[in-house]
Order: C-alpha cells, then sequence, then structure tokens
C-alpha cells in the first residue's frame, strides 16, 4: 500500500513538472499566432506598396548620397548612437500573464527552465532590427573608413555580444528593488554601450577592451547582488503587459485590438485647438473626434512621431526638389491610412449618446477632422522642404500636399468607410 501511495505520489509529481515544462512552449505558440494575425492586417496591400515606393527609392538616393562623403563624415558618432540606443532595449520576453501571481507564485523553484526557454526566444527574436540596422549601416561605415567586410562581420558579432550582454544584466537587474530597474539602469548601460561600440567601430580594440572589463565586473556584481533574491512576479508582469500593450497600439492602427487598454492624456496646451470649433449641434462630432485625436496617444502619437521624424530625415537628408515633395506625400499617406480607425473610435463608447446629435453629421464631421489634420502635417513637412530644397521644393510640397489631403480624404477614405456601413 505504501509503495502504491509512493509510485501515485511521483506520477503526479512527474505530471505537474511536464505541465510546468509545456506551459512556455503553450504561451510561445498563442503569441506568436496572435502577432501573425495582427501582422496580417498590419502589413496591407497600401501600406506595402508605400513601403516598396519608399525602399526602392531610398535605396537609389542612399546610393547616391553616400557617394558623396568623405572621411570627416561623422558615420561613426551616427552608428554608435544608433546601434546603442536598439541594443539598451534588448529584454527578456517572459510572456507572463496577471494570473501568474497566483497560480505560478508557488512554483518558482521549479521555473528555470521556463525562463531559460523565455531567453532563447528573446535573444533571437530581437535579432531582425539588429540585423536590418547592420545592413543597412555598412555601405555607410565603407564609405567613411578603409574597413573589410571580415572586419565588420567582426564587428557585427560583438554587437551581437553586447546586445546579450544587456539582456542578461536587465533581467539581473529585475531581481533587484528600485530605482536599479529604472532609468539609472537604463542609462548606465546605454553609456556602457556607446562607449565601447565607438571603440570598435574605430578600431581601438586596447579601449574597448577596458569598457569589455568593465561591463564584466558590473555584470558579476549585478549578479551577486541578485544572488538568491527572490523573481519580482510584480515587475516583470507589468513590463510584459506593456510590451504587449504598444504592440497592440500599432497594430489597433490597422485594426480593432479588443486587448487594448486605452489611455488618455489631458494635453491642456491643445485646449486652444478645440475652441475653435464652433459651439452647436451640427458640430458634436467635430468636437468629438477633434478631442480624440488630440488626447489619445493611438492617433496623435502617430501623427506627431511620423512628422518629426521625417521632417527631420527631410532636412538632414536633403532628398531634393523632386524627391523631397515626393517623400512628403509618401508620410501623409501614411499617416492617413493609419488614421482611418479614428473613425471607430466611439463605437464602443456610450459617449455619443449623452449628445443631441445627428448620426449624419458623424461621416461629414469625421472627414473634416481628418482633412484639417493632414493639412496641418504637408505645412509642417513643405517647412522641412523648403529648408532642406528650396522655395521651389516647397511650393510643390505644400499644393501637392494639400490636394493630395483632400482627394485622399474625400475619395478614398469616404469609400473605405464604406466597408463599416456607413453611406
Amino acid at each position: 500500500m505504501q509503495r502504491l501511495t509512493t509510485f501515485i505520489f511521483s506520477l503526479q509529481r512527474k505530471t505537474k513538472m511536464k505541465n510546468i515544462h509545456d506551459i512556455w512552449t503553450t504561451r510561445l505558440h498563442a503569441h506568436v499566432t496572435e502577432v501573425r494575425a495582427y501582422l496580417r492586417y498590419m502589413m496591407n496591400d497600401h501600406l506595402l506598396f508605400v513601403l516598396i515606393f519608399l525602399g526602392a527609392g531610398g535605396a537609389l538616393w542612399y546610393q547616391d548620397w553616400l557617394s558623396t562623403l568623405d572621411e570627416s563624415f561623422p558615420a561613426v558618432w551616427i552608428m554608435t548612437f544608433v546601434f546603442a540606443a536598439v541594443t539598451v532595449k534588448a529584454a527578456v520576453r517572459t510572456l507572463l500573464k496577471e494570473p501568474d501571481l497566483v497560480f505560478l507564485l508557488p512554483l518558482e523553484m521549479k521555473m528555470d527552465e521556463y525562463f531559460k526557454k523565455a531567453k532563447v526566444y528573446s535573444f533571437f527574436s530581437g535579432l531582425y532590427p539588429l540585423l536590418l540596422l547592420g545592413a543597412g549601416l555598412a555601405p555607410l561605415y565603407f564609405a567613411v573608413t578603409d574597413a573589410t567586410g571580415i572586419q565588420y562581420l567582426l564587428i557585427f558579432l560583438q554587437l551581437l555580444a553586447i546586445r546579450s550582454w544587456n539582456m542578461m544584466l536587465s533581467w539581473k537587474i529585475s531581481f533587484l528593488q528600485e530605482p536599479f530597474t529604472g532609468l539609472f539602469s537604463t542609462a548606465v548601460r546605454f553609456a556602457l554601450n556607446a562607449a565601447v561600440i565607438y571603440f570598435i567601430l574605430q578600431n581601438a580594440y586596447l579601449f574597448a577592451l577596458a569598457v569589455y572589463l568593465i561591463m564584466l565586473l558590473l555584470y558579476l556584481y549585478i549578479s551577486l547582488q541578485a544572488k538568491g533574491k527572490g523573481i519580482k512576479w510584480d515587475y516583470l508582469i507589468r513590463q510584459e503587459y506593456l510590451r504587449k500593450q504598444a504592440f497592440y497600439r500599432l497594430a489597433n492602427l490597422f485594426t480593432d485590438v479588443p486587448k487594448l487598454r486605452k489611455q488618455a492624456k489631458r494635453r491642456a496646451y491643445l485646449d486652444p485647438v478645440l475652441r475653435l470649433i464652433s459651439y452647436n449641434r451640427e458640430n458634436v462630432y467635430q468636437y468629438l473626434y477633434a478631442r480624440a485625436f488630440l488626447r489619445s496617444s493611438d492617433y496623435f502619437g502617430v501623427f506627431a512621431r511620423l512628422t518629426v521624424i521625417f521632417a527631420v530625415l527631410i532636412v538632414s537628408l536633403s532628398p531634393g526638389e523632386i524627391a523631397a515633395p515626393i517623400f512628403s506625400l509618401a508620410v501623409i499617406y501614411i499617416t492617413g491610412i493609419q488614421l482611418i480607425g479614428l473613425y471607430q473610435h466611439f463605437d464602443m463608447l456610450t459617449l455619443p449618446d449623452l449628445y443631441p446629435a445627428a448620426l449624419a453629421h458623424r461621416k461629414p464631421k469625421f472627414l473634416q477632422v481628418l482633412l484639417f489634420v493632414l493639412s496641418v502635417q504637408a505645412v509642417l513637412l513643405s517647412i522641412a522642404v523648403l529648408v532642406a530644397a528650396g522655395v521651389t521644393a516647397f511650393l510643390f510640397s505644400l499644393l501637392g500636399g494639400m490636394l493630395f489631403a483632400f482627394v485622399f480624404v474625400r475619395i478614398y477614405v469616404a469609400k473605405r468607410l464604406k466597408r463599416f456601413g456607413v453611406q
């Protein structure tokens, strides 16, 4: 009887361990399936067309621009900043969920295999940005240095090692209390990344070796501090939640994401824009859509980021009198495509029902708000074109941007809204 009891207990223990080991496989499969499902909506025909157009045109311009550079161009500084910013973002994707705080917390001592698999997945899944940047910046590095392909390959292998160091150090730091897990940790790692990357790009391996030694000592020190400490479940779950929400916000620009928890910011400095809307019943939807755009990070954030980033690129790269206006139109198109989802912002909310507004005003007022937003973007980008390519290109960009925004909103977007059952 005692042997039978021991056998049953052993069998139950093995089954439990097997289930623990299967948790990662199940969650990874669900995560990959979800990402692929949203990518099908994000990589639609319209966006792919613009990306192919920008990629082909950008490659030709990039090749011509490289031929004008000499050794005085600060390519090493630019590459140092870019690579340091990418490698410092490395972190372990745990795929943990809020219920784990209850169900997996008692099994913390048996979760080593789970987190080992999480580290392997995190390393390989995060290589894409580094691979793309490494390939894209290689011609720039060769244009201003005498480096060979073998030397650049050696540099890239070191970048992989630096990224791994950041990932493992951030994991060790997660066992410690704040403020080590905050901005201080990121700032220290970014500084060390930038220092060692700059030295290896300059082929100054003696100085790079000294920084590598500091990085090793820091890792050993943090590992010693983290030894014996338990997993900070709250922190890891919170970080995984933030990464998930960041992806959901991106996907929400193309399709509805039920799991997205939308956030609004007051942005009181933009209230004067809302005061421009006259106070009457016909403008209810105009006010609601304008307020949703200005206070929602999903929409205003995309508009601001695209405008600022591409304005800086236009000014810094100076594409030319023809390419600069075309570049501006492409940005307006991408922004407009991503803002179409604003029309459905109130579908699951009761706020519009509180106002005495006719539903017939909804579509025209939305189109009016969208046209205003894209027109503002056209003006801002045209100012960047003026700085980069002169008055002629500015006029082409401004007039072309305004005309394109009008046609895009009044014809293309109006037809797209019919898919939502809007007449």
